[in-house]
């Protein structure tokens, strides 16, 4: 399988929003590390941009990443979000796709797409 190790196009639906951004991920051996940071549009809420980070692990051409951490952007705090787990397949197309929970089991559907001319 090729190194997960780049920057992606990050999309989620999920059942009261959706999520639109960019991942960037660092594999080393199984182990990935790294973060998403997107838009996150929840029906009658302001939009709000988050900075997740993830932590996981690749096992054949299944991934799954956790979150540890989730902040704004420039790096102040985002109080009472709910953190992601994302279970993902590597595609023969080169996407990951998969789906999300948090822990109030609001489940979300994710595809994540490598930027051409970033893959390191």
């Amino acid at each position: 399988m090729d190194s997960l190790t780049g920057k992606w196009t990050f999309s989620e639906e999920f059942e009261c929003g959706t999520d639109k951004g960019f991942a960037f991920l660092e594999q080393k051996g199984d182990l990935i590390v790294g973060y998403l940071e997107y838009e996150e549009c929840i029906e009658d809420e302001e939009p709000f941009m988050v900075r997740q980070i993830v932590e996981g692990n690749v096992h054949g051409h299944t991934i799954v990443l956790k979150g540890v951490e989730v902040m704004h952007p420039d790096g102040t705090p985002i109080l009472n979000y709910n953190l992601d787990v994302l279970e993902g397949t590597y595609t023969h197309e080169k996407k990951i796709v998969g789906h999300s929970y948090d822990s109030e089991d609001v489940c979300g559907v994710f595809v994540m797409t490598r930027v051409v001319g970033e893959e390191l």
